[in-house]
């Protein structure tokens, strides 16, 4: 399965694999259109159990600007996101844009549920 790694080239972010390149958008309307700099992820009591969480109050603040330059993405994702042009939505961001951030909105809400 290919893996799309985040490249930056100046300020606009690129999905790339092999030969393939989409781009997403610039990294700061990324981070705009996700709500900020950081994103606060909630854990459970349960899950606050776990060695690798330490934070006291069970939330976990993510950084958006490396999440979004570092966070691999697969084939599916990147096919998906290629449906959505680069014309601005109502939003005055590119559509792409908005919809990149919000697969990362997604994933990292993932991060805090339970399936209990």
């Amino acid at each position: 399965m290919k893996r799309y790694e985040p490249k930056c080239a100046g300020e606009t972010l690129y999905l790339v694999a092999d030969n393939d390149r989409l781009k997403v958008g610039f990294v700061d309307d990324v981070v705009n259109a996700v709500g900020g700099d950081t994103h606060a992820i909630k854990y459970d009591e349960k899950q606050q159990t776990q060695p690798w969480l330490e934070t006291d109050d069970g939330i976990l603040e993510i950084d958006i600007r490396e999440t979004v330059t570092t966070l691999n993405h697969t084939e599916e994702t990147v096919a998906e996101l290629r449906e959505y042009a680069m014309q601005t939505d109502r939003y005055g961001l590119p559509t792409r844009t908005v919809e990149f951030a919000n697969v990362i909105v997604d994933i990292l809400n993932q991060q805090g549920r339970t399936n209990s």
